[in-house]
């Protein structure tokens, strides 16, 4: 029924990827899945991938959401988006985080082709200070299978000037990344609906 692939873990058919989620949800029928979406505050497909994203998802649940979601984009080839260009993800970036009171660190992952294979918020700390541990990053980058990684974190005061530790932060990343053989594209800055990307600053 299951198998790995080079890019991430899947199930042979739409109806066990299905089976897969739902034996995975604490449900029994479908009066019990209406209530823990409104447990969840769940009311829409961004609202579900918030979910999956965030700390309070089991890992094996959200890799399931993360594979369905991905197949749903799939179905139609129109609806494949081009991810190459700084400005495009730092553009959705800013308006995922506009408005965030916390910090949060986030990692995009993707194939060859710069296809978005999956999106993870893997830390939120205080309102200056997030814990980041590359052992996590890159975990994620395995499990996924993909060729590629952009990070970004959003500062709550607005201001895209990075830090001492955001500069210690991507030179890090950047050095394990040549380890483990997965392309460490950039390190994007949120703050006030705008960007900075620290690969078109030459800051790494």
């Amino acid at each position: 029924m299951t198998e790995t692939t080079q890019n991430y873990y899947y199930v042979e058919s739409d109806r066990d990827l299905l089976k897969l989620l739902f034996d995975q949800l604490p449900c029994q029928s479908l009066e019990d899945l209406l209530q823990l979406l409104d447990q969840k505050h769940i009311a829409s497909f961004k609202d579900i991938l918030d979910y999956a994203s965030g700390p309070d998802c089991p890992n094996d649940l959200s890799l399931t959401i993360e594979v369905a979601m991905d197949r749903l984009r799939r179905t139609d080839m129109r609806r494949s988006s081009d991810w190459a260009g700084s400005s495009k993800i730092g553009n959705y970036l800013a308006n995922k985080l506009l408005g965030q009171k916390q910090e949060q660190f986030w990692v995009l992952y993707f194939d060859q082709q710069q296809n978005l294979l999956g999106e993870k918020m893997l830390f939120q700390g205080t309102l200056d200070r997030s814990w980041v541990h590359p052992r996590e990053i890159f975990r994620w980058a395995v499990v996924y299978g993909c060729a590629s990684i952009i990070v970004a974190h959003n500062h709550p005061s607005g201001a895209l000037t990075p830090s001492d530790n955001d500069l210690e932060l991507t030179k890090g990343l950047k050095k394990a990344s040549k380890i483990m053989k997965i392309t460490f594209l950039d390190h994007f800055i949120i703050g006030g609906g705008e960007y900075l990307s620290l690969r078109e600053r030459e800051l790494f």
